[in-house]
């Protein structure tokens, strides 16, 4: 009894046997496909977010491919003009007129020519719109005109007189120093609301006899790189950036420029120094994990933090044939992707919920179809050991369970028959005593 009664106290009700595997192994099913599942989803996150800031820096690429062989192959074209003979570099009217007049066809910032005897002309949109010319005498002061320019081309008024000297300047004396095609340093010019921040394509020029006669040069103005990245889908969410190798900042896809103005006058910024958190946190990042800017020679892929959330973050070096060298960063943050990747996983999580909540109600129900004509067997089982043999089981739909509540029926039915010619039995024997007494009297008698 002692045994009895303590293996009866460690059993388990038949419901939870039932119900508590399988509850477990659909919620195992279901965590590890919602496992998966989110894994996936990363991994496709981060295929997706590699995917795109490739096609992003391809596309930057293409267009400084196409934008900034411009204004090579302008002077390309007015280098032969002149070394032909075709244009007379002396006759300053002539030649400012038809720089004002290519100025018509190409998305260009200035076209102009400066000549080894200090003079200099040329057409140029100083505040990105109005179309003037310059021309310019040997020696300063004041030896510098800008005209207003009517529909033709024709010089209509002088708008401004200044200084002007070739040989003081980088975008003159870099490509006669260099002797062939190259871009000048990076410059400005200070003009009222307007500021003027240029990357200037020089050629040296010569004349039919291969005597140097001067340059050509053709200005594109930085700014026009900033409007650029600001038209990318990817500038909605992320950041695009242009840096030079010793960090300053080019150009940038963020509303704020690209410069600062100290009394009125243009400072060029670095991007460790650029008024946007994003742009000077990933850059200084990215110069720690580096040491500098010059060892990135590949196109390079980071995970950054920012604020605490992730980016990915592709550096991708762009360099053409005249010299120049930059990085064209690509910063997109983790939560541009994984938006839809969580809300896939809230939906994942609802229905990993809702398929426990169905498995536990199917569980139960199952277990009740199972155990209740169980439960029925065993109270008819103990009613019967109290001795109550009229019991019939009800026959269950499960085959198995119906054919148990034949047999305990036809048990019942036996063990009741049983009884029943037992206790005739005993009643019969209770009978025959009596006759052998009523027959032991009458022998007396007589």
């Amino acid at each position: 009894m002692k045994k009895f009664n303590s293996t009866k106290t460690k059993a388990f009700p038949l419901q939870l046997v039932l119900i508590i595997p399988f509850v477990l192994q659909i919620f195992g099913a279901v965590s590890l496909v919602g496992y998966l599942s989110f894994k996936n989803g990363q991994k496709a996150v981060n295929d997706l977010a590699d995917q795109l800031m490739a096609r992003t820096s391809t596309m930057v690429d293409q267009y400084l491919q196409s934008y900034l062989s411009i204004p090579h192959k302008v002077n390309q074209i007015n280098a032969d003009a002149i070394g032909m003979g075709l244009l007379n570099v002396r006759d300053r009217k002539t030649i400012g007129k038809y720089f004002w007049k290519q100025m018509q066809a190409y998305d260009l910032s200035y076209i102009g020519i400066g000549l080894s005897t200090g003079e200099a002309a040329g057409a140029g949109r100083y505040d990105g719109k109005t179309l003037t010319i310059d021309d310019c005498s040997a020696k300063p002061p004041k030896n510098c005109y800008t005209y207003a320019t009517d529909r033709k081309g024709d010089r209509t008024r002088v708008t401004t007189i200044y200084d002007w000297d070739n040989f003081s300047m980088s975008w003159y004396t870099g490509p006669i120093k260099a002797g062939r095609p190259i871009w000048s340093q990076i410059y400005t010019l200070n003009y009222p609301n307007h500021p003027y921040i240029a990357a200037s394509a020089g050629r040296p020029i010569y004349d039919v006899q291969n005597r140097l006669l001067g340059i050509v040069a053709t200005d594109i103005h930085l700014l026009k790189l900033s409007e650029f990245l600001r038209r990318l889908d990817v500038s909605r969410t992320g950041q695009v950036f242009i840096l030079e190798r010793n960090g300053m900042l080019i150009a940038n896809s963020n509303p704020q420029q690209p410069f600062t103005l100290v009394k009125e006058n243009i400072q060029r910024l670095k991007a460790t120094d650029s008024p946007d958190p994003l742009i000077q946190d990933i850059t200084q990042q990215i110069q720690q994990q580096f040491n500098g800017f010059q060892s990135i020679s590949e196109p390079t892929k980071l995970q950054l933090k920012w604020q605490g959330e992730p980016n990915f973050v592709y550096i991708s070096p762009w360099r053409d044939q005249y010299g120049l060298d930059w990085l064209v960063v690509v910063s997109v943050p983790e939560h541009t992707f994984m938006t839809q990747i969580n809300a896939n996983t809230s939906t994942t999580i609802l229905l990993c919920l809702g398929a426990l909540t169905v498995a536990i109600l199917m569980g139960y129900l199952t277990s009740h179809l199972i155990t209740q004509p169980i439960v029925r067997l065993n109270r008819a089982s103990q009613a019967m050991a109290a001795g109550n043999l009229n019991q019939v089981v009800d026959v269950s739909n499960i085959q198995e369970l119906n054919i148990l509540a034949h047999s305990f029926n036809y048990m019942a039915g036996q063990l009741g028959e049983f009884f029943s010619a037992l206790e005739n039995s005993k009643a019969e024997l209770t009978r025959r005593p009596s006759r052998r007494t009523h027959s032991r009297t009458q022998n007396h008698i007589k």
